[in-house]
């Protein structure tokens, strides 16, 4: 049941509608843990019982480690290592077991074993890699301190398995949602707007560009030795594009659902293809997967409070991390080695950079120079995103072949007509919305102050969306991970 599908919402029209007939937040508490659950189950009743048993594990596991960290911290510390390496271990046997037995068995076949090991077929919970993160953050921050041990088990499943993040995120922090728990939520007039604003936002960024933009990049990742580079390295830009307004459609979804519930979900993206360097762009791209692996991993593995090297190897760890959250496969892996790599560079680059900026003032606010940084930064975030796409280690080998030979040429251009008129016309509407978004607050066609405009500017984004949009209910990038 994916949340641009009817389905979807006539599950959350029942939904909302018991939710605000209560006064009292425990009910409303437990209607939100009750759904979330049935949504679930929904998607896959088979492994609703392991769901439940493994918040049931962290629950408990939680006020353990509250009560003896007073009296018994050892405890308390082996308590929270068994919670983090339980989230690990979940992580590992419904993600990776497979791809483990199958690069072993390649392995052992390379150097002359005879192996006969099939695969296992197990088949990975719902929002696995987003609900997991979400508890070991929980454990960890419990027994930092930051935050007390839930003891209303409703309220901890209610966050645990909060159904409009619960497929692809964003990963909510205990410390943030739990709280907002504690109270009565009314349906506000400004939850309301802001919320179908969003939703409307993210509709139009799904149906109008990803979905658009998705068979041309299907047609060439699919058959990447039949292309030449050009054809490669437009899917690559258009592939960046095509993930960003995927899972930004989802995140912008996701948030504006939780909006219409007086919850705030925590945001995801932040106009991405304005950064100006590796870290700017981590900074604004996924961002609560990227402060999750800062805050959990590169900060423990002991941040830049180190010697630069050492620093160095912390931002290679965490960055091949990132790329093994995504899943099973060497591409991931690439992906984020190739981003963990930019990021150390445009580290190494700042000095250099601002002393340049030093001995020519007028660079540091030169329109044409940051408009640069800009344009380099998205080139490597593309050949990033071909990373991310190929289907396999071979296919990034074709792709380099190609574009270090002279295989240059016309790109693959057929059967892309709505791609390349409405795509591309939804795409300059993105670009000037991010750019006022970044710039002068929020983009005015939306949201100006004149309630005529406005509901006019409102009607036409619907208006072309039916015209112009994908509107059949496809899935989402991010839902396989």
């Amino acid at each position: 049941m994916l949340i641009n599908s009817i389905g979807f919402w006539i599950f959350f029209s029942v939904v909302i509608l018991v939710y605000y007939l209560t006064r009292n937040y425990r009910w409303q508490n437990a209607w939100l843990a009750i759904t979330s659950l049935a949504f679930y189950g929904y998607v896959s009743i088979k492994l609703l019982a392991l769901f439940v048993l493994i918040i049931a594990f962290y629950y408990g596991l939680a006020i353990g480690v509250e009560k003896k960290k007073c009296n018994t911290p050892i405890s308390a510390k082996w308590l929270k290592i068994t919670g983090v390496c339980a989230g690990i271990g979940i992580l590992i046997y419904f993600k990776y077991l497979n791809f483990f037995i199958a690069e072993f068995s390649s392995l052992l076949t390379g150097i002359g074993f005879t192996i006969n090991a099939g695969t296992l077929n197990i088949i990975a919970p719902l929002g696995i890699s987003y609900f997991t993160f979400k508890l070991i953050s929980y454990i960890v921050d419990v027994a930092n301190g930051k935050i007390q041990a839930e003891h209303d088990i409703v309220k901890f499943t209610a966050f645990v398995a909060f159904f409009p993040t619960l497929m692809s995120g964003p990963i909510d922090r205990a410390t943030t949602f739990l709280p907002q728990l504690n109270k009565v939520r009314q349906l506000l007039p400004c939850n309301i707007s802001d919320g179908a604003l969003r939703i409307l936002w993210g509709f139009f960024m799904k149906a109008c560009i990803a979905d658009r933009i998705a068979p041309y990049t299907d047609a060439i990742f699919n058959n990447m030795s039949h292309h030449n580079a050009s054809s490669i390295a437009l899917a690559s830009v258009l592939y960046l594009i095509q993930m960003y307004t995927d899972f930004a459609g989802y995140s912008h979804m996701a948030i504006g659902v939780g909006q219409l519930l007086g919850l705030t979900v925590t945001e995801n993206f932040k106009q991405p293809f304005f950064a100006v360097n590796g870290g700017d762009f981590w900074r604004r791209w996924h961002m609560s997967l990227s402060y999750w692996l800062r805050d959990y991993i590169y900060i423990p593995l002991g941040g830049s409070r180190c010697s630069k090297l050492r620093s160095y190897f912390n931002v290679m760890v965490t960055f091949i991390v990132c790329g093994a959250w995504h899943g099973a496969n060497w591409t991931y892996i690439i992906f984020g080695a190739h981003h963990g790599l930019w990021v150390i560079i445009s580290r190494i680059m700042k000095v250099p950079r601002e002393k340049l900026e030093k001995k020519h003032y007028s660079l540091k606010n030169a329109t044409w120079f940051k408009s640069l940084r800009i344009a380099i930064n998205f080139v490597v975030c593309c050949v990033g995103a071909m990373y991310f796409r190929a289907n396999s280690f071979s296919d990034i080998i074709v792709a380099w072949r190609k574009w270090l030979s002279k295989d240059w040429g016309a790109p693959f251009l057929e059967a892309t007509v709505p791609l390349f008129t409405f795509g591309l016309l939804s795409i300059l509407i993105m670009i000037y919305k991010e750019h006022q978004d970044e710039y002068n607050g929020k983009a005015h066609f939306m949201h100006s102050s004149t309630k005529a405009i406005s509901l006019v500017c409102i009607a036409l984004t619907i208006v072309f969306i039916i015209l112009t949009g994908a509107l059949e209910s496809s899935s989402f990038i991010y839902v396989q991970f």
